[in-house]
């Protein structure tokens, strides 16, 4: 959404640019571009006030507001109340959460804690607060490549996969920043 803005403030600047371009052309003022640019850039200070106005005024509780700037960074305040609508806040205690070779139902956001992703009882990776577990079978659409493990007192936000895949499909730009979502973690996860 971010380069959506940057794309209007661009906007805008050019087309002040062009306004003055055209008003002080030697034949005299074209006022008919003048006007269309004007209402164009109406239009984008119209659209980048209304994005303000509803990530102002979301309405998210100070847990929210903190689970969206942690776990869920790059939404929109519109695109995090879609995905606030499905999830579930579980607390795990030294359990297994996913199985390596099994199919996973949920994927697991970290908001306190840690979990250990084990292969072979070996520890490959610790995830922290922010990171995602369960996002590579579900991207792939297959089992588990690895176990994961809570530690004591971890805190998840716990999303049914199910779920998440229909709202992707009804939702486009959803899809887009989950998407980039996802691939962030990964990129997080590989230079570690």
């Amino acid at each position: 959404m971010r380069d959506i803005i940057w794309l209007r403030i661009i906007s805008i600047i050019s087309g002040l640019i062009g306004i003055i371009f055209n008003f002080l052309i030697p034949a005299g003022p074209l006022w008919i571009p003048i006007m269309w640019i004007t209402i164009f850039i109406c239009i984008n200070i119209y659209m980048i006030t209304t994005f303000y106005y509803s990530n102002r005024n979301s309405g998210f509780s100070e847990s929210d507001f903190n689970m969206w700037k942690n776990n869920f960074w790059g939404f929109t305040a519109e695109e995090f109340r879609k995905i606030r609508k499905i999830i579930i806040i579980k607390n795990f205690n030294n359990e297994k959460i996913i199985s390596k070779g099994q199919e996973t139902k949920y994927i697991y956001f970290i908001i306190t804690g840690k979990l250990q992703v084990k292969v072979k009882n070996d520890i490959v990776k610790e995830l922290i607060t922010g990171d995602i577990a369960g996002e590579m079978s579900f991207l792939n659409e297959s089992k588990a490549n690895a176990d994961v493990f809570s530690e004591k007192n971890t805190t998840c936000v716990v999303i049914e996969k199910a779920k998440l895949r229909k709202i992707m499909i009804k939702n486009p730009t959803f899809h887009m920043s989950v998407t980039k979502l996802f691939n962030k973690n990964l990129m997080k996860k590989i230079t570690q």
